[in-house]
């Protein structure tokens, strides 16, 4: 077994650097097609995956039962392969994005909950310096770099609409129902290759495949026109951070209801 967690050989002054550096090192080693040293690695930080999901879900995690250990230890596995050292984070730290954006993901989609035993079950001692450097906050310099990207990207495909996002700001509906109307209305468009096609190109939403697609009021659309399409670019072009940070979210069902407000 690799000693993932004690560099040998190195000053205490220098740990934090040198542990890192073995990282990145295996993980490059990983990317040339070392299925066993992948193997290893993962098995040696499934720990750390179940302290994350365990810090991110808030629950204690059963790993025989628990959907989402398994999400975690996929996403673990996705950050390897996706992980970049040129952008100087931090691998685990990158890691814990990951696996909290595919958590994201799968309580939007599922509301279910498994029996769980104590974490103190799962303790280690080695994790104890390792969870020092890298678990001290969920948020870090990667998920600022790419918030701030999809805002960038964002902003350019508001303002092929002629939309700020001042004006946005103003634009949002007021009623709770309204609002999530014009999120189904969106997600409609985002959904449907065609119509969202049809939507950037003409920059416009195509009300006329929408009235008969959907059962709803035309007159919503002409009044909600700018947070309509807001959302739908939001879906439409996977900007899942911007999705989060918005809570541009379908609640319920997806049955959209005749509107006459």
């Amino acid at each position: 077994m690799i000693d993932f967690f004690s560099p040998k050989g190195k000053k205490d002054t220098n740990k934090d650097k040198t542990f890192e550096d073995d990282i990145v090192l295996t993980i490059n080693r990983i990317k040339t097609g070392d299925k066993l040293l992948r193997e290893e690695f993962i098995r040696s930080y499934t720990p750390y995956v179940i302290r994350t999901v365990s810090n991110l879900t808030g629950k204690y995690i059963d790993i025989e039962n628990s959907d989402e250990f398994s999400v975690g230890l996929s996403a673990f596995n996705e950050a390897i392969d996706s992980f970049d050292e040129e952008k100087n984070i931090f691998f685990f730290k990158f890691a814990t994005l990951v696996i909290k954006r595919r958590l994201t993901d799968y309580a939007r989609h599922n509301k279910k909950h498994c029996h769980v035993y104590p974490f103190t079950y799962f303790e280690d001692k080695n994790n104890n310096y390792f969870e020092q450097i890298h678990l001290k906050s969920e948020i870090d310099l990667q998920s600022t770099y790419e918030i701030r990207r999809e805002i960038e990207l964002y902003e350019q495909k508001l303002r092929d609409f002629g939309i700020s996002l001042e004006h946005l700001a103003k634009s949002a509906p007021k009623h709770k129902d309204s609002k999530y109307l014009c999120i189904r209305i969106a997600k409609a468009i985002a959904d449907n290759k065609e119509l969202f096609s049809k939507f950037e190109r003409t920059r416009n939403i195509p009300k006329t495949e929408l009235l008969k697609l959907l059962k709803i009021n035309k007159k919503t659309i002409e009044r909600n026109r700018t947070f309509i399409i807001a959302a739908a670019l939001i879906f439409g072009n996977d900007f899942n951070l911007l999705n989060d940070f918005l809570d541009i979210s379908v609640p319920g069902g997806d049955n959209i209801e005749r509107s006459t407000k």
